[in-house]
């Protein structure tokens, strides 16, 4: 029995090792530009291929970021790097009757660190939704899903949802 408990305190260590080394390596910001009322021109733009991808979250108070956020928003900036998608950072708070409208077409929850790719000249979007949860194997795993959802979005291989009548933020 005490070698399966020292095994599992073991397997715990790492877990918790790779934790820190993971909030480590997540900046404690979102380093990317935020859409509003008025960047919303500029950052939804009207070209046919062109599609944004909006990280939503909000700051906690003292100014830190969520976890999921952050970790959303990094890897999507690091997987678009190059490509001819934005990335955005769009606040729930302030838009939460906008985004909201896009979870609901899509029959999904709205949390902190949802992305949606959005293409608003073809009106379409998809939506991707964190694992919501802050255990350790879970925000190790969400760089992965977030990678997958991102590739299958690039090979034009998810479900696209129709919005007909969302206009910009406002």
């Amino acid at each position: 029995s005490s070698g399966i408990n020292a095994e599992y305190g073991t397997e715990n260590q790492q877990q918790s090792t790779e934790q820190q080394t993971f909030q480590q390596n997540t900046p404690n910001f979102v380093d990317l530009p935020e859409l509003t009322a008025v960047s919303a021109s500029r950052l939804l733009p009207a070209e046919k291929s062109q599609i944004t991808l909006m990280v939503v979250g909000d700051l906690k108070e003292g100014g830190s970021v969520p976890l999921p956020v952050r970790v959303v928003s990094a890897k999507l900036k690091e997987l678009a790097t190059g490509s001819r998608q934005t990335v955005v950072y769009v606040s729930h708070d302030k838009y939460e009757a906008w985004l909201f409208r896009f979870a609901e077409l899509a029959g999904c929850r709205l949390i902190q660190g949802s992305a949606i790719a959005l293409n608003f000249n073809k009106k379409y979007f998809n939506f991707f939704t964190p694992i919501n949860t802050c255990s350790n194997s879970s925000l190790v795993n969400l760089q992965d899903r977030v990678t997958l959802w991102f590739e299958r979005l690039c090979e034009g291989s998810l479900p696209r949802f129709s919005h007909p009548d969302i206009e910009h933020p406002a």
